[in-house]
């Protein structure tokens, strides 16, 4: 588990099936997300039993963000290049847990935890031009548009 302040990620549990595929297919979140269709249970489920390998199995990894644990959202690194040394990051937070600093403290973790634990040169995140939250978000932790919503900080 990794912390900091009152929020905490974890890695994906068979308990977070619901939470799991209520967020990936809330239509309210998909607006922002480039997979359209919905997703199934069983895939989750599927996901959910890989979501404990390294990183480098699947190049990608996914925490669930807790506060006192409740989940309040999703945070993961996607697209992990070990020779490059990169990987893309996605952060959903849940309506009512929003603004209230546990998106900037999951960020803080992840980033953290990549240039770190992981030894990245460089993360990047897919941001549309009107998901206005998350760039203000990734701007504060100090990702720079590079094109049109690609946001990257190097370390």
């Amino acid at each position: 588990m990794l912390e900091f302040s009152n929020t905490s990620l974890r890695l994906l549990e068979n308990t977070d099936l619901d939470f799991l595929f209520e967020i990936e297919n809330n239509p309210k979140n998909k607006k922002f997300n480039k997979f359209i269709s919905t997703t199934s249970r069983q895939l989750l489920k599927d996901y959910i039993k890989n979501a404990q390998a390294d990183i480098s199995v699947y190049n990608q990894i996914r925490f669930v963000v807790e506060n006192k644990n409740i989940q309040i959202g999703l945070i993961d690194l996607f697209e992990y290049d070990p020779e490059k040394k990169n990987a893309g990051v996605g952060i959903i937070i849940n309506s009512e847990f929003r603004n209230k600093n546990f998106g900037s403290n999951a960020l803080k973790i992840i980033i953290d935890y990549s240039f770190q634990k992981l030894d990245l040169i460089f993360l990047f995140a897919n941001i549309k031009s009107e998901n206005k939250h998350s760039i203000k978000l990734f701007e504060k932790f100090g990702f720079i548009e590079i094109t049109t919503n690609y946001y990257r900080l190097d370390k």
